[in-house]
């Protein structure tokens, strides 16, 4: 004999199965991001662990720097000049600041040299393997042939990679134009236009660190292999930094000054030379080299007056000139990362799964 059994209380019932309910934070990835962050979160972990390091190093030697700055009072003075109005060789106290200095002043270099490699990391490391190790291992076939669009999947790739590179690179470039900005002149080996410290700088390192990611991303896109794509985006990268060292004079106009020869041209405190020469004359410009390599200034001076060049200029950019340079370089840099951006979405859109 059977025996009837109560019925367990539940919801109604309404003819259609039940969904997944999301028991993550709101905030949390879902989708394709959640795809995207699985498959990245390994290098995206790593790589803010290494710039958070980095960090605050920067942060550690700024503070010293600062702190002796301005204990030994000797801010906006050159290192092989004077400083406040007295000369460098008559006191021990100025001498033993500016020794302690140089200190800073290699640590200063060598950070910058560690930074400039970053854009390149980023794009051979991160932006390169995006896509091209999707190709290798099958994944991007296999995700196409859901209902997710293929636009849609590249956008959802990228969209952390690229938050990541401007979150870190805003911060260290930050970071390190916070340390450097009290000794803009003070180093007569460090122009604030040349790649080490500009391209590590401001804007110009954050636009620069986004256009070699999309670099890569490009190259994982039409190549499908991650060693090649890698070792593209390097080379270019390289090629990128090199071209912009060469473009950096010309993005502004440049202001000359001039004096006698015996005087001697000097661009005034934080200016970047650019060019220097003589004038004849009519005013017309000579090359500096004209009387070069004669044994001494008594014979120079001999060479210059027979050939009636009695001034000499020298062109350079104002520090005033630094952020306008920056952004200028950053918008031409992010003008081919947006470009680059769009040709992705482009080539995904037309390719066949």
């Amino acid at each position: 004999m059977k025996t009837a059994t109560a019925p367990r209380p539940g919801p109604p019932h309404t003819g259609s199965p039940p969904r997944p309910r999301h028991t993550g934070s709101p905030l949390s990835p879902r989708g394709a991001l959640w795809l995207a962050w699985r498959r990245q979160r390994t290098v995206l972990v790593t790589g803010g662990v290494l710039i958070l390091a980095l960090a605050g190093y920067l942060v550690y030697q700024r503070t010293g720097m600062a702190a002796l700055i301005h204990d030994r009072d000797v801010a906006d003075c050159r290192l092989w000049r004077d400083c406040n109005g007295a000369p460098l060789e008559s006191s021990d106290r100025l001498s033993d600041a500016f020794v302690r200095l140089e200190t800073y002043r290699a640590a200063l270099l060598d950070t910058a040299r560690l930074m400039l490699a970053i854009p390149a990391v980023i794009g051979a490391f991160v932006g390169a393997p995006l896509i091209a190790r999707e190709f290798e291992s099958g994944t991007a076939a296999l995700v196409w042939s859901q209902s997710i669009g293929r636009v849609r999947w590249l956008i959802a790739t990228l969209a952390l990679p690229v938050v990541a590179t401007l979150a870190a690179t805003t911060l260290l470039a930050g970071l390190f134009t916070w340390w450097w900005w009290p000794v803009r002149g003070t180093f007569p080996d460090v122009h604030w236009g040349d790649t080490l410290p500009f391209d590590v700088m401001g804007p110009a390192f954050v636009a620069l660190s986004l256009l070699s990611l999309l670099l890569g991303t490009a190259f994982g896109l039409l190549l499908r292999r991650t060693l090649p794509a890698m070792a593209c985006t390097l080379a270019v990268t390289a090629g990128v930094v090199y071209g912009l060292q060469q473009l950096r004079p010309h993005l502004m106009p440049r202001l000359t000054v001039t004096a006698g020869v015996h005087v001697h041209a000097e661009a005034p405190f934080g200016g970047w030379y650019v060019g220097s020469g003589y004038l004849d004359g009519t005013g017309a410009r000579v090359d500096g080299s004209v009387c070069k390599g004669l044994g001494g200034w008594p014979a120079i001076f001999r060479c210059l007056d027979r050939r009636r060049l009695a001034e000499e200029y020298e062109d350079y950019h104002p520090i005033g000139h630094f952020w306008p340079m920056q952004w200028i370089q950053a918008g031409i840099c992010l003008a081919v990362a947006v470009a680059l951006a769009a040709f992705c979405v482009w080539w995904i859109g037309r390719r066949r799964a």
